[in-house]
């Protein structure tokens, strides 16, 4: 099922670079993005994720230019990227089963990742991996499809 923009056009799902306060480049935020009026979105878990990501960096104006992976702190983003990384064709009419299989994937992976962290008693690691768990698990594609553009 596409996504509709409020253009009437279909939007395709993509990465792309956010630029904020002119200071900060993120890299690899997945978005709607329409062709024909140029309007884009971001996916709405990873827009939450990125907008109190953002509000966590404090700016001066002697602060350098940063680069930011949003994929290395963002599961959801970091699932879009792999699928990009394994050139996985980004149809929303297509998209919506392979990416659940592998989210299943990345699940598993991280539910291994947790055990070793608990086996090693690591309280950071075990919460960055129980955050990242959770991302995922809330995270339903379909859900986004058919939202109004």
């Amino acid at each position: 099922m596409p996504r509709w923009c409020d253009c009437n056009q279909p939007m395709s799902l993509e990465l792309h670079t956010v630029i904020f306060a002119k200071k900060i480049e993120v890299k690899n935020v997945p978005i709607f993005s329409c062709m024909s009026c140029s309007t884009y979105e971001v996916l709405k878990p990873v827009k939450a994720h990125l907008t109190e990501y953002l509000q966590t960096i404090e700016l001066s104006l002697h602060d350098p230019y940063q680069v930011v992976i949003f994929s290395d702190i963002d599961e959801v983003a970091s699932l879009f990227c792999d699928l990009y990384k394994r050139n996985v064709e980004m149809d929303l009419e297509k998209i919506g089963d392979v990416v659940e299989v592998y989210k299943e994937e990345r699940i598993n992976l991280l539910l291994d990742v947790y055990q070793c962290a608990l086996q090693m008693n690591d309280e950071g690691w075990m919460s960055d991996t129980q955050r990242r768990l959770e991302q995922l698990s809330q995270f339903h594609l379909e859900e986004h499809l058919s939202e109004a553009g």
